[in-house]
């Protein structure tokens, strides 16, 4: 987490001096959304996914799915509930839904979890991803842009190309060459530092601070980030699931905001500084509040 604070502060202050120009974000954000990520998640899975590890745990995907479709009917309700303004509505369940997997996620559950930990980030992907590019997308873009509703194109996305390759590789038991393995980790740990800096760069160019006024946002901390997973932990615990996979849902679900999610909102739309708002009040909290969800639930 240290380190990461580290990288945000570098971002701001290389836009504060004027290395990273305003003007240039979009194309920095195409560089990471179109080729840093996709390669990220396509070494992911091809070095930590075998056919026999999807098999023997199958239920990870219904699961999955169970998790986010609790995720957008809790964030769709809250919205409404707080009467969050147009646009700004979609932007906050876009930000509710999807937690940071790639920065935070992976890193922590494969410390914790080790291999189980490993295993459950790259099912769980799988679904996330697709909805990501999907979903996720449709609730990112303006209401009055051209195209705002659901595009199949989006299904072309490069990151949901990457997983479709990364599966067809990983369950045919194909093995890649060890100068290309070699490259795509390479440019795979580039990633979480270049968004780092991305978002550096877009707290110093955008005003973040009335994200502080604003109740969606603590609602998005205590609800999202404590109170589902606890609840989870009840539920996980009736249905008989082991303690290893409850406690990896668990601290999945108390995940700070992706950081892609400012990203892909400034691309969109006009709640960029919203939705980095959003992003960095998270990500300041989980440090307190992922170790209390864990000290309840687990």
């Amino acid at each position: 987490m240290a380190l990461f604070f580290i990288l945000l502060a570098i971002g701001f202050l290389t836009a504060k001096i004027g290395i990273i120009k305003k003007e240039g974000m979009g194309q920095l954000s195409q560089l990471i959304t179109k080729v840093f990520l996709p390669t990220l998640i396509f070494s992911m899975t091809t070095t930590s996914v075998t056919l026999d590890l999807v098999r023997d745990n199958a239920i990870l995907l219904p699961l999955s799915m169970g998790v986010y479709a609790t995720l957008a009917a809790v964030a769709l309700a809250i919205a409404k509930i707080l009467r969050v303004e147009h646009d700004r509505d979609r932007v906050f369940q876009f930000a509710f839904i999807f937690g940071n997997t790639g920065f935070v996620g992976f890193p922590l559950l494969t410390a914790v979890f080790h291999e189980t930990g490993t295993l459950f980030m790259c099912m769980f992907s799988v679904v996330d991803q697709v909805l990501f590019w999907t979903y996720g997308i449709w609730l990112s873009t303006a209401r009055g842009r051209q195209g705002a509703g659901f595009n199949v194109k989006m299904l072309a996305s490069p990151n949901i190309i990457a997983i479709i390759l990364a599966l067809i590789v990983a369950l045919s038991g194909l093995t890649l060459p060890d100068l290309v393995s070699s490259a795509l980790s390479t440019v795979s740990r580039a990633t979480t530092p270049m968004c780092m800096l991305f978002l550096g760069a877009m707290i110093c160019f955008n005003k973040v601070g009335q994200t502080l006024k604003r109740p969606d946002s603590y609602a998005l901390i205590v609800v999202k980030m404590v109170a589902l997973p606890i609840m989870a932990s009840l539920c996980a615990s009736a249905l008989g699931l082991s303690a290893d996979i409850i406690g990896c849902m668990v601290l999945y679900i108390a995940l700070p905001v992706m950081t892609v999610v400012p990203m892909v909102s400034a691309q969109n739309g006009s709640e960029g500084p919203y939705a980095t708002g959003l992003a960095v009040m998270t990500f300041v909290a989980c440090v307190i509040t992922i170790p209390v969800v864990a000290f309840v639930a687990l």
